[in-house]
Order: structure tokens, then C-alpha cells, then sequence
């Protein structure tokens, strides 16, 4: 009886082992790969300049390769799913094209995938898209998934040593986060290689998967990786926090009475992740804090060394978030930028554009004027200016408002002198200008840009963009 105790005790004891060794998983997936190749040909979000540069080069002559991706075009991947009950500021948004990566990942074949995606798509797209996967898949084996064969080994038995460090940490913030993850569900990074020596990457936190394009040809590649892999392993707990917790993370932000509460919970989800995964796991797994700059952009990379001592804190006893923490994060953010509130580069970060067209290349026109001058991370537009809907949009906190003045000017120049209590006196509308407040209704910024011919648009984004610091009440023309 004893031995036989024994051995339940040993088999249970590796099954354990077994267990947590398999918690973390690195892995490439053909079919994954094959989705990110025909995706990147296409230049969806989420894929890299560089992978749709050596794509073209090698098959940009291609006839039938161009007719699959212009298929693929075609197909509305980006359609979303809104999980109402989260907070808005939350981006509480699933795209279709965030599903299908999820399920790529995890199929096995074309068969398995068409299986795992049905109801994603309606029927006919969904057949089309399973019919060019199956075209695509043949390219992706020539140009990609042979040539790199000995590359992919590599990366992923240079990583798997990582493994057991990667789960240590990804356990204490869990605990950090108060997110209570599954111990059942695999925490997994799935690659895919870009043949190239330099260019741009991807890493795109999606469920329980870390989707990371790497440059196949290019040294240290691996060691990037991890790190990359810990700041997006922030993003993806943060995101798996009960709604519970969610609820109250936005209440200690949103009912806060410090006038930099919008713009630090703007910037939490990036900046924490900075702290945690290149301040704070990072000293982890070197010793020693990372000397170079964390984050290529200033706000988020500042924001996130102020944040570390407090995340350190935190972890070092184990402590979940709390409306402390918060409170202390949004003090640091005013800290770190005293003149963040008038910023351009960061108030339109977060847009509600509204105008009267419902031409759609004139609306292409308004969101491009934004994102080839400033970071623009997320936008919703809404036409005509007097619908309710734009009315919604106008009344939603904390959320610069873009309204472009294109059709029927004096009226609708009356219309918003009505829903915004401090809305500028005395304005006409005989030439083009663009002029900013402030509503302390919504404590948010309104720019109203009154547009008399479309090319006059571009002007005045222009003289916005030199203008680096919003100035209210300000009034720039094209002359």
C-alpha cells in the first residue's frame, strides 16, 4: 500500500511538472502564418510595413497572388463586437480579424480553421476567405515557412529556456492586476518570421495568445522577444480583469477632481505595461534596470518610469491595484507633463469626428488629415452634425470632439451653439478657420473647424499641427 502511494505521489508530482512546464507556450503555426501573410499583402492593421514590402518584392508581379489579396480586400474583417457591459475606455471593441487570429492560432489545418471560424463571417465570406487561405497557403510555404524552417528551431529553442521565468512573472501580475487568471489556460506566444534582416515588427495581445512577427534574419532576436513578450503579457491580464474591477478602475479615473485624471487613464493601459514589462520585469530577469529609453513615445515612455517605483512597490508585497495606486498614477502623469492638458500630440490621441458629408472619401479625408499629423489611437465618426447620434458623441467625457463644418454652415453653426454651453460667441461662418474650447460639461476639448472647400481642410490641419499647444478660443485661417 505504501508503494503504491508513492507512486501516486511521484506520477501526481510529474504531472504537475508537465503542467506548469506546458503554462507557457512558444510555438509557430502554419496556418496562423498563412492568414498574417495574406493579411500583411493587404495592409491590414496589425501587420507590418516591412512584411508588405518583402511581400510585394517577391510576388508584387504575381497576378493570381494579387487577385487573392485584393480578395481579401474585399472581405470585412473588421467589423466589431461590443461587449457593452465593460467600461467604454476599456475598448471594449473584438473585431472579427481579432477572432480569426485567435483561431488560426490554434487550428491545426485549412479544414480545422474553416471549422473553428464558422458564424465569424456571413456564409459567403466565409467560404471566399476559406478559398483564398487555401490559395494563399502554397505561396506561404515557398517564400516563407521553408526558407525560414531552420530559423523557426532556432527562435524557439532560444526561447524556451525563458519559460519558466516567464511564468513566475506572468503569475505575480496576475496578482498585481487582481485579474485571477485560469491556471488551465496556456499563456501563449505564437511567432510568425518576416524573411528580412531590418524593418518594422508586430506584437498584438489576442485572448491568450501573444501573436509576434519577428525578423528571422536578423541576431538577438530572441532576446527582444522577451521583452516584448512581458509588456504585451501586461495588456493581455490587464484586459482579462474581472468586469468588477474594471468598473471600479474606471470610477477612481473618471470621478477623479485632478484635471490630469483623463489623460493619465488615457495613457494607463500603455504606460503600466512600460513599467511592468520593460522597467520592472525586466530588472527581473537582468538584475539591473533597462538604460535605454522604454517606449519610443515620450508620454508613454515617461509615464511608465514614473509609474515603475510604484509598481515595484506593489509587487513586492504582492499587492492588487487599488484606488490608491491610481490616485498616485495620476498625480506622477501631472508630475511627469505639466502642460500635457494642452497638448495636441496627446488631445487627439482619442477623437469623436463628426461632420455633415456622408461622402466616404471625404470622410477617409478628415481621419487621414489627423493620423498623417498627430497619434491618433482611436476614433469614431458620426454624421450628420444635428443627428442624434453626433449629439451622443458630443456628450461622452473625456474625449477630444472634431467637428468639421462642410454643409449647411450657418445652421449648423446655430445647432452647436445650442448643445455646447460654451460654445465661442460671435463666430460666422464666411471663411474657413478652425478654432478650439474648452467644454466643462464633458471635460473635454471641442475643435470646430468651419470648412468652406474641402482643400482648405488640409490647411488648417496644418497650422493645428505647428501650433503644437491647443490655445483656446484661438482662431486660425488659411491665410
Amino acid at each position: 500500500m505504501k508503494t503504491l502511494q508513492l507512486v501516486c505521489i511521484l506520477l501526481c508530482f510529474q504531472l504537475s511538472l508537465f503542467a506548469q512546464n506546458d503554462f507557457i507556450e512558444i510555438e509557430h503555426n502554419e496556418i496562423l502564418g498563412t492568414l498574417t501573410f495574406i493579411a500583411a499583402a493587404s495592409n491590414q492593421p496589425g501587420t507590418a510595413p516591412s512584411y508588405n514590402q518583402y511581400i510585394t518584392t517577391k510576388l508584387g508581379s504575381d497576378t493570381a497572388f494579387q487577385s487573392l489579396s485584393e480578395r481579401f480586400s474585399k472581405i470585412d474583417v473588421q467589423a466589431s463586437l461590443h461587449r457593452e457591459q465593460f467600461p467604454e475606455k476599456r475598448h471594449p471593441f473584438t473585431s472579427t480579424m481579432d477572432l480569426l487570429w485567435i483561431a488560426s492560432a490554434n487550428a491545426t489545418d485549412i479544414d480545422d480553421f474553416a471549422t473553428r471560424t464558422i458564424g465569424f463571417l456571413p456564409p459567403n465570406d466565409h467560404t471566399e476567405l476559406i478559398a483564398i487561405l487555401r490559395n494563399t497557403l502554397p505561396y506561404y510555404k515557398e517564400q516563407v515557412w521553408v526558407p525560414t524552417e531552420n530559423k523557426r528551431t532556432y527562435m524557439e529553442q532560444a526561447l524556451l529556456p525563458y519559460a519558466p521565468q516567464i511564468e513566475v512573472l506572468f503569475n505575480k501580475v496576475d496578482v498585481f492586476l487582481g485579474s485571477g487568471w485560469s491556471k488551465t489556460t496556456p499563456f501563449r506566444i505564437m511567432l510568425y518570421p518576416i524573411p528580412l534582416k531590418s524593418g518594422g515588427t508586430t506584437a498584438i495581445p489576442k485572448g491568450n495568445n501573444l501573436i509576434c512577427s519577428y525578423l528571422s534574419e536578423r541576431e538577438k532576436e530572441a532576446e527582444d522577444l522577451i521583452g516584448i513578450a512581458i509588456h504585451e503579457m501586461n495588456h493581455i491580464l490587464f484586459d482579462a480583469q474581472p468586469l468588477a474591477l474594471q468598473e471600479d478602475i474606471d470610477t477612481w479615473f473618471t470621478t477623479s477632481t485632478n484635471p490630469y485624471a483623463p489623460l493619465a487613464y488615457d495613457f494607463f493601459d500603455e504606460g503600466l505595461a512600460t513599467a511592468v514589462g520593460n522597467g520592472w520585469a525586466y530588472e527581473q530577469l537582468h538584475g539591473e534596470l533597462d538604460p535605454r529609453e522604454w517606449y519610443s513615445f515620450k508620454y508613454i515612455n515617461g509615464f511608465g518610469k514614473k509609474l515603475y517605483p510604484l509598481v515595484k512597490k506593489y509587487m513586492d508585497v504582492q499587492k492588487t491595484i487599488d484606488q490608491d495606486f491610481i490616485d498616485q498614477a495620476i498625480v506622477l502623469f501631472g508630475e511627469a507633463f505639466p502642460k500635457a492638458i494642452t497638448d495636441l500630440d496627446i488631445l487627439m490621441n482619442n477623437l469623436n469626428i463628426s461632420s455633415q458629408t456622408e461622402d466616404e472619401s471625404l470622410i477617409d479625408s478628415y481621419f487621414t488629415g489627423v493620423r498623417e499629423r498627430f497619434r491618433m489611437r482611436s476614433a469614431y465618426f458620426s454624421s450628420p452634425i444635428d443627428s442624434e447620434d453626433s449629439f451622443e458623441r458630443f456628450r461622452e467625457s473625456n474625449r477630444t470632439k472634431l467637428i468639421v463644418l462642410d454643409k449647411d454652415h450657418a445652421r449648423i453653426l446655430t445647432v452647436l451653439q445650442q448643445q455646447f454651453k460654451d460654445f465661442p460667441k460671435g463666430l460666422t461662418t464666411d471663411n474657413s478657420y478652425i478654432i478650439g474650447f474648452y467644454d466643462q460639461e464633458t471635460k473635454s476639448n471641442v475643435l470646430v473647424i468651419n470648412c468652406i472647400q474641402k482643400e482648405d481642410y488640409a490647411i488648417l490641419m496644418d497650422k493645428l499641427k505647428a501650433e503644437k499647444y491647443l490655445t483656446h478660443g484661438k482662431i486660425m485661417t488659411t491665410k
